[in-house]
């Protein structure tokens, strides 16, 4: 069962121009990866909490994480709240990787963008396991930057690769150009943009490797009442907060 909590926010990381990270102590239900929290500061200027999937959570220091990228207004606020600012956490929401992992085996993380944040946190939750993280960004970052996006998690995959669009440390191009050997791994996860998204499922269709997305859409309560993130798949309409936001890749519709 999920919480309403008023929490004090305990730090606020600056990473880059785009993402940040926030930590919280979290004492209650531990959180696994996949799932998301809506998060709402008090200070703030909009009606709705905005859903942020976890990118950490430690067990024993309590201590959650959130990777966020600066995308409107209701991201811009959290970027601006100081530690000791107050935030409604609603949450651990949805299911999780878990529901889909294997208990052994070859397993692909594509992410793009904040999409890194529930395949790191898998990673961390699970650090001996057969992991290769393929990660998507606009724009490269620094070491420093890299580390805090990539090592500051927990991150243990047995490999990293990481693109950007500006080539920056990093190759250059969309991470999904650069899957070359699909047909070795026994499940791809991949969590990203729509496009990103789409093309994952089209090129793991073609290879015959199962595949599993986390959806992204406009979240309004988080609980599945409103329908506002409801999208279309071979079983009829879903809610994607509420039966997701982690389905099989084949039986999503992608709006081309």
């Amino acid at each position: 069962m999920s919480s309403f909590l008023t929490c004090e926010l305990y730090e606020n990381k600056t990473i880059n121009d785009e993402f940040f990270i926030l930590q919280f102590i979290w004492e209650h239900k531990a959180p696994k990866a996949g799932q998301f929290f809506m998060l709402k500061p008090l200070r703030t200027s909009i009606f709705l909490p905005r859903p942020i999937s976890i990118f950490e959570y430690n067990q024993e220091s309590k201590i959650l994480k959130f990777l966020i990228s600066k995308r409107g207004k209701g991201t811009q606020e959290l970027s601006q709240l100081n530690p000791g600012e107050k935030v409604q956490l609603t949450g651990p929401l949805g299911n999780t990787w878990h529901d889909f992992l294997p208990e052994n085996g070859k397993v692909l993380l594509v992410g793009g963008s904040a999409g890194v944040a529930p395949l790191a946190a898998l990673v961390f939750e699970k650090p001996y396991f057969d992991f290769h993280l393929y990660a998507g960004f606009r724009q490269g970052f620094n070491e420093k930057y890299q580390e805090n996006m990539m090592l500051g998690a927990g991150v243990n995959a047995k490999k990293t690769v990481i693109s950007a669009e500006d080539g920056r440390n990093a190759l250059i191009g969309l991470i999904t150009d650069f899957l070359y050997d699909l047909e070795t791994y026994d499940i791809v996860f991949g969590c990203g943009p729509l496009p990103m998204l789409n093309a994952l499922k089209k090129k793991c269709l073609y290879k015959k490797v199962p595949c599993i997305i986390s959806m992204e859409s406009k979240f309004a309560c988080g609980v599945g009442a409103c329908l506002g993130c409801t999208i279309y798949t071979v079983n009829g309409n879903k809610r994607c907060c509420k039966e997701g936001p982690i389905f099989p890749a084949q039986e999503v519709m992608f709006n081309e």
